[in-house]
């Protein structure tokens, strides 16, 4: 750290604030991040936390990382922690209690500065992780003291219902999955059926179970309803991209020209990769937003700033047409 402050010409405190994410003027910090390249200098973040006591690791969790949502959601979350000084441990756990309570017990053993998680298990139902973790959800609601930063579900699945009205459809089916515990993706199909039932509109609505194999139960679903080149609705309402990704290939499947007469919309909006294009019309979850707030609501925790009980921060979601690839 000497050799950085006498490289950069700044005093050895200027360095130490700049490593420890404080404010430092932004020509010092150009000074500071020359010098430590030049000199391959790497802080010790260990030593740092002794000094702070304060780690400078937060826990992620999702249930996988293996779907276009999640994936943008953690790729942009490790961005924005590291933009505020914070090291991102990723984990995945595969929507298992068991696996849950081992991630909890290792954030609290190792003095994490927090977790945030996208939980789908019951599990903080029995277990308060935070009394000892700085906490924050994304979407699911766990108690009055932990912050819940969500998309506006409710109101995703009612725009998913007059969008598909506006394009002049009539017939209309949900596509969802069977859950052992309350989910966000109930929200949305309430919302949707709701909103149809007030316009006098059939809803008819599948949930795969929680097989492995889920998308064989929607292509036998679809199969079973197809006759004489028609299935019986006209819009499709997916409550992830995922599965309205698997309700795209099974129509296509059985009849591509089903696809210029069903319509199809999920409900995420995010894309296989930066620079592809989005596969199917969906309602956009605002990952941006989820992950500043997410973020910014942890780095109070962490400064023991008061946050009040019951903090929910519900943001607005919007549609996004399918992009063609050219």
């Amino acid at each position: 750290m000497n050799d950085v402050a006498q490289l950069a010409g700044v005093g050895r405190g200027t360095v130490s604030n700049y490593i420890n994410g404080l404010h430092v003027q932004d020509e010092n910090k150009q000074k500071i991040k020359k010098a430590i390249k030049e000199l391959n200098y790497v802080p010790n973040l260990q030593a740092r936390a002794l000094k702070t006591a304060q780690n400078s690791y937060v826990v992620f969790i999702v249930p996988n990382s293996w779907t276009p949502f999640f994936s943008e959601l953690v790729f942009k979350m490790q961005n924005e922690l590291n933009r505020n000084g914070f090291k991102m441990i990723l984990a995945n756990s595969h929507g298992n209690p068991k696996e849950e309570q081992d991630i909890l017990n290792m954030a609290a053993l190792n003095q994490v500065s927090g977790v945030i998680t996208t939980s789908y298990s019951d599990i903080y139902n029995v277990m308060n992780f935070s009394k000892t973790i700085n906490l924050v959800s994304i979407e699911r609601y766990v108690s009055e003291k932990v912050p819940l930063i969500s998309s506006d579900n409710y109101a995703g699945g009612e725009l998913a219902a007059k969008k598909l009205i506006e394009l002049k459809k009539s017939r209309f089916l949900v596509l969802g999955r069977e859950h052992g515990h309350k989910d966000v993706t109930l929200v949305r199909t309430k919302a949707f059926k709701d909103y149809m039932e007030s316009k006098k509109l059939p809803v008819d609505i599948f949930e795969a179970t929680l097989s492995p194999s889920f998308h064989n139960e929607y292509y036998k679903y679809l199969v079973a309803h197809y006759s004489n080149g028609q299935v019986p609705f006209d819009g499709i309402f997916a409550t992830t991209d995922e599965y309205g990704i698997i309700a795209q290939e099974v129509l296509n499947t059985i009849n591509p020209e089903l696809l210029k007469k069903v319509k199809i919309i999920g409900f995420d909006g995010a894309k296989v990769s930066k620079y592809m294009p989005t596969p199917i019309a969906s309602i956009r979850q605002p990952v941006d937003d989820i992950v500043k707030f997410s973020v910014k609501v942890l780095i109070k925790m962490i400064h023991n700033e008061q946050i009040p009980l019951n903090y929910k921060k519900i943001l607005p979601v919007s549609y996004q047409e399918k992009e063609k690839a050219f």
